[in-house]
């Protein structure tokens, strides 16, 4: 039986927008000191921020500021990166 179908390919642009509102949908409820050291590295890394807004991110995301019981600390990151990412966008 010939299926008859077909597949088509096209190249989707994405903008720095969608790409960070991705991530944002993507972080879920709590976010690690480490996973957002890695998260932030690779907004480095794909041009989606600069060396100074990096820097804004890591400090406002570290342990030494969110002084918090853990369980509350990563909520807390989560929500403060998420909030900062969203103001990047366009």
């Amino acid at each position: 039986m010939d299926g008859g179908g077909h597949i088509t390919i096209r190249k989707v642009n994405n903008t720095k927008s969608d790409y960070l509102l991705h991530i944002i949908n993507n972080i879920g409820d709590s976010l690690t000191d480490s996973e957002s050291k890695i998260l932030i590295s690779d907004f480095l890394t794909y041009n989606l921020v600069n060396v100074k807004e990096a820097k804004l991110l890591r400090v406002a995301t570290s342990d030494k500021v969110l002084d918090l019981p853990r369980e509350y600390r990563d909520m807390v990151r989560a929500n403060i990166l998420k909030n900062m990412l969203l103001n990047l966008t366009d």
